[in-house]
């Protein structure tokens, strides 16, 4: 059984992914930025609805929310597109930290090639014009939407919003990372930042795939995965990831609330004008 505590307290980090991608995302926006909590209650719409739906409809249905609520649709389709562009040079980091951990059984080999990739992304973004004929037309990086990496370039040279970009992409990562670890220790595992990695990159993974609602099993089924073959007893691995689940759903729900208590003063607003 996990330790109640520490499987609770998870739930803190895990929001905190969520209101630093409100956050980053806002800021991507450019110039028509809609106020925070009009981000934020639009995420969340989205994230319930991958967590609801087998269909993965999230991210239309968030620019929907965006749009109902008077938000510009075209920056913030952008700004999404760039937002998913930067996690996905993220993750391919740390999975390459993790596969070359696991290859070569040294971590430095296996960090210098997560750096590898960073500096990739950053040298696209910055000088990739040129490949964008080549981006938008392979399936892979299509799919990856590097694209919009050569955009977000653009709302980059600004100092301020570089500096936010990438303090929330550095929290959005460091919270998730956080979370895993509490979760692991939670349930008796020798917490460490190699499983964390092993776990957040499964868990972004069984998100590209097909799932039933709430993606029951196919979330446990992949993050057990992950740590057995890492060495986890198949129990213990099976109970940190229903425990990394449970956390998930519930920080939905709390971020339900936080997104309904913060729209609260525009809701009166617009009842006393209508």
């Amino acid at each position: 059984m996990p330790e109640l505590t520490l499987a609770l307290l998870a739930i803190l980090p895990l929001a905190a992914v969520e209101l630093a991608k409100a956050a980053r995302w806002r800021v991507l926006f450019g110039q028509h930025r809609p106020s925070y909590p009009v981000c934020l209650r639009a995420l969340v719409l989205g994230q319930i609805t991958n967590a609801l739906s087998p269909l993965r409809a999230g991210e239309a249905v968030r620019l929907g929310a965006l749009k109902a609520q008077g938000a510009s649709l075209i920056p913030g389709a952008g700004a999404l597109a760039g937002e998913k562009a930067i996690d996905a040079v993220c993750l391919g980091a740390i999975a390459f930290s993790v596969a070359g951990t696991s290859i070569f059984s040294q971590s430095s080999l296996g960090l210098l090639a997560g750096l590898l990739v960073v500096i990739i992304g950053i040298a696209l973004a910055l000088r990739g014009q040129r490949l964008r004929p080549l981006l938008e037309r392979t399936t892979l990086t299509r799919r990856l939407r590097l694209a919009a990496l050569l955009d977000v370039a653009e709302a980059l040279r600004d100092p301020r919003t570089l500096a936010a970009v990438v303090a929330m992409t550095l929290l959005v990562w460091a919270a998730g990372l956080a979370a895993n670890v509490i979760v692991l220790a939670a349930n008796g595992v020798p917490a460490n930042l190699y499983l964390a990695a092993r776990v957040i990159v499964a868990g972004y993974l069984v998100n590209l795939l097909p799932s039933p609602p709430a993606q029951i099993g196919t979330f446990e089924a992949g993050i057990t995965v992950a740590l057995t073959s890492a060495g986890v007893p198949l129990p213990t691995a099976l109970a940190a990831a229903i425990s990394l689940h449970v956390g998930y759903l519930a920080k939905l729900a709390l971020l339900f609330g936080i997104s309904a208590l913060l729209m609260l003063p525009q809701t009166r607003w617009l009842r006393r004008t209508a």
